[in-house]
């Protein structure tokens, strides 16, 4: 039998997105996480994501479990349908956060 997606309640996606935008904007969350977080926004498998988004199924794993290292393009690709875009955060608002310039994603809205 085939299995059939849950009801989408739009409002609770719009506002998983609005977090998902204020934590990136606030440096707040990892690229593994961002990513992890836009798949289910979206609801979509890794190997449906991978597709959707023009790059492979290994790189979403990869990025998802913390061990991939993307191309700027590749996170331009992931990013793009979220209006999202690699940029450079400041090191010192990194800092006063406490977190590693790499573990920011490095995305950021557009």
């Amino acid at each position: 039998m085939a299995r059939t997606k849950k009801t989408v309640d739009k409002e609770e996606l719009r506002q998983r997105r609005a977090v998902l935008y204020a934590a990136i904007e606030a440096g707040t969350i990892t690229l593994q996480h961002t990513v992890k977080e836009m798949r289910a926004i979206s609801r979509l498998t890794q190997a449906q994501f991978a597709e959707h988004r023009g790059v492979s199924l290994k790189t979403i794993k990869e990025i998802e479990s913390g061990k991939g290292n993307p191309t700027i393009l590749t996170l331009n690709r992931i990013g793009q349908f979220f209006g999202l875009e690699v940029a450079f955060v400041r090191t010192e608002t990194l800092r006063e956060k406490k977190i590693a310039p790499a573990s920011t994603g490095a995305i950021s809205p557009q």
